[in-house]
């Protein structure tokens, strides 16, 4: 019997600490996430890690999960012996790395999204795909500060 996951989401600021006009151009919104407990057959092999990364990727990207656009989804993984796996998928709109302990059931994630949104429909479909029994996640949004939001993102 499956019950729901326990989660904590810790929000972290990385807003600059001077006064005045100062605007925030955010570029990425990333997720950092803890999963424990996840069963260790969804975590000891390149092909199956790589296969619910591909899933979630297409879901935050379509935001239904029917698998439409995995063309669009590029993957690569190293698989540890004897288990264990690092993988990263990405899209034009996202990307998500993991490294997996399949022995002590976690995995380290990491998730970067165009929005907010996109960040948290991949991490439900992640969680769903690999059914953690507790959730860490650590939210930044990634970009730079500057006087005048006319200006790109030029450095």
């Amino acid at each position: 019997m499956r019950t729901e996951a326990i989660c904590q989401v810790e929000r972290l600021s990385m807003c600059p600490t001077q006064q005045g006009a100062i605007k925030r151009c955010i570029w990425w919104y990333h997720l950092i996430a803890e999963f424990w407990n996840s069963p260790f057959e969804l975590l000891a092999e390149a092909p199956v890690v790589e296969a619910a990364l591909k899933d979630a990727l297409a879901s935050g990207i379509n935001g239904n999960g029917n698998g439409k656009g995995l063309h669009e989804i590029r993957a690569i993984s190293y698989q540890f012996k004897p288990f264990g796996v690092s993988a990263q998928v990405n899209s034009g709109t996202a990307q998500i790395y993991i490294h997996t302990w399949p022995e002590k059931g976690y995995s380290a994630i990491d998730i970067l999204a165009e929005n907010k949104d996109q960040a948290y429909k991949i991490l439900e479909k992640l969680q769903e795909n690999l059914q953690p029994q507790a959730v860490y996640i650590a939210e930044l949004e990634r970009g730079l500060a500057q006087e005048d939001p006319n200006k790109g993102g030029e450095t």
